[in-house]
């Protein structure tokens, strides 16, 4: 058996361009009208191929093919929000390729022992409701007791029961497969056509505060200073050498830096940045802050203050079910590499609860959130025949 390439590319692209901008991009953000065009779009696709459809109240959306035996279901798919002005493939890919795994599994005949259930999660991406908040809230991860949450789901017309109500139970739930674009350069840049995934990476966000001395920027010496922002511009590089030092999948980054009082006369008295870090293994997280504070023990003269803002812990994959989606590999021949996720998934909130597995393909040149994410569709299509054969695989784990 295999995926049908034209008609999944014509559907990616169909779904996938309903928000296209001027810019080139796509914006479908989470609760908007392009979102639920989209959704209706693809009930239609769903309902056309048999399927038995529901959108729960936080607008994912489901599609499920009954199979012959009273088992929990394989549910497999992505989300079908985007960035602003973002992809075609982003969430969109892992849907579309779980559609077509459908009309393949309908033109063969082939029933399967667990019921198949599409999912098309909504608002994955980094909205008001935060990251990941479909497939947080079905798995029952979201916390209802959480600050102002009453008042953000107001603004879309929901309450605090639309989000008990939307939870499934995990066990009726045996795997949970998701197909993604890798969004990094990794794939792409070794000519490998298959990410095997073995974990989803740990985010850890501190938000250091360097202390120094605010004075007169044309009267007080260079030797006379405690320049906060001269000072944490040491420590950012220290920050750097420790990172380096740990080596692949580690990275942390220093996105935002803000200077006081912020005047080109004054000498900055305090600076503040967020310092994020991502691994797979959290003893690398807790070695690098502990480093960098041990560090700042050395230097006279200066406060440091660290705040922990997010620390969200890294989460492997299934072991059988990665080593299922090995074996289609190796049966077929294709070449792949066992690997990390750097970015933050559906997958990795369900993982929590269910066995979960996940399939990379390449993003060429590592690019992802922007119009120019590509990925090429003869690998789209390679990836869409590993995730079918991976999900009979699964199904035959009776």
């Amino acid at each position: 058996m295999k995926v049908n390439s034209k008609r999944l590319k014509e559907n990616i692209i169909e779904i996938g361009e309903i928000g296209k901008t001027s810019l080139g991009g796509i914006t479908r953000e989470a609760y908007s009208n392009e979102y639920f065009e989209a959704l209706n779009k693809l009930k239609e696709l769903m309902e056309e191929q048999g399927l038995e459809v529901k959108v729960d109240k936080v607008g994912n959306l489901f599609g499920r093919r009954e199979g012959s035996k009273d088992l929990p279901t394989i549910m497999v798919g992505s989300h079908l929000d985007t960035v602003k002005n973002g992809g075609l493939l982003d969430g969109n890919l892992g849907v579309m390729s779980a559609l077509e795994c459908i009309y393949v599994l309908n033109e063969n005949k082939i029933i399967t022992n667990h019921p198949i259930e599409i999912v098309a999660f909504n608002a994955e991406e980094g909205s008001e409701m935060g990251g990941t908040f479909g497939s947080r809230v079905m798995i029952g991860r979201q916390n209802i007791k959480e600050e102002g949450l009453s008042q953000k789901l107001a603004k879309y017309n929901m309450t605090l029961t639309n989000i008990e109500e939307s939870v499934k139970d995990p066990r009726e739930i045996k795997a949970f497969l998701e197909l993604h674009i890798e969004q990094g350069g990794n794939l792409d840049s070794k000519n490998i056509p298959i990410g095997v995934v073995n974990g989803i990476v740990g985010i850890t966000r501190y938000k250091l505060t360097v202390k120094g001395e605010a004075n007169h920027s044309g009267t007080t010496p260079m030797n006379h200073r405690k320049d906060a922002l001269t000072m944490a511009a040491k420590l950012i590089l220290k920050i750097d050498e420790i990172s380096k030092a740990m080596g692949a999948p580690f990275v942390s980054t220093i996105g935002f830096i803000k200077a006081n009082p912020g005047s080109v006369n004054v000498i900055p008295g305090e600076v503040e940045f967020i310092l994020e870090m991502r691994d797979l293994d959290r003893k690398k997280i807790d070695t690098v802050i502990k480093k960098i504070k041990d560090y700042t023990k050395t230097v006279m003269d200066y406060e440091f203050i660290f705040e922990l803002l997010i620390d969200k812990p890294p989460i492997r994959t299934n072991e059988d079910i990665t080593k299922f989606i090995e074996q289609v590999c190796v049966y077929k021949g294709i070449k792949y590499e066992v690997m990390t996720s750097g970015a933050g998934h559906d997958a990795k909130e369900i993982a929590n609860k269910v066995p979960t597995g996940m399939i990379f393909v390449p993003s060429k040149g590592g690019k992802s959130h922007c119009p120019d994410e590509f990925t090429e569709w003869e690998d789209i299509s390679l990836g869409t025949d590993v995730l079918l054969e991976s999900i009979l695989m699964v199904d035959r784990d009776v």
